[in-house]
């Protein structure tokens, strides 16, 4: 569920770096229309119409046809004023399990032995303090 909910976030996060928003798919229909009458009007292709909507020819489209003003302002992708939004997502999970480590028993060595190495710096006699002879 963590994935899934991770994979929405950024497709949300996505979409926003590019400036579209859920409203914009609202407004395709409006697109193809206003497509539609420049085809029928102009004899536009798509590429020429792209351009006169959202390229270099947008100013000049938009200066020469001002009776067309109400319809350029329904279409998509249009946005006159942005929003920066922040989104900070923090996942807690609280059911972690700790998995004790297990050594196999194939890599366990049986025959271990201990031999106590320490030895008592009393018990020698160099350290002993001088005795009168």
């Amino acid at each position: 569920m963590q994935k899934i909910a991770t994979a929405i976030l950024s497709v949300f996060i996505l979409a926003q770096s590019f400036n579209v928003s859920f409203g914009d798919f609202l407004h395709i229909d409006d697109l193809i229309a206003h497509y539609e009458y420049h085809q029928e009007t102009f004899g536009d292709t798509i590429i020429t119409f792209i351009d006169k909507h959202y390229g270099e020819l947008k100013s000049e489209h938009n200066r020469e046809h001002q009776e067309e003003r109400e319809d350029h302002e329904k279409l998509p992708f249009e946005h006159q004023h942005s929003c920066v939004h922040s989104v900070v997502a923090f996942f807690n999970q609280n059911d972690l399990e700790v998995i004790p480590k297990i050594i196999p028993a194939d890599q366990v060595s049986s025959n271990f032995e201990y031999h106590n190495s320490y030895s008592h710096a009393v018990d020698s006699s160099i350290f002993q303090p001088p005795k009168n002879a």
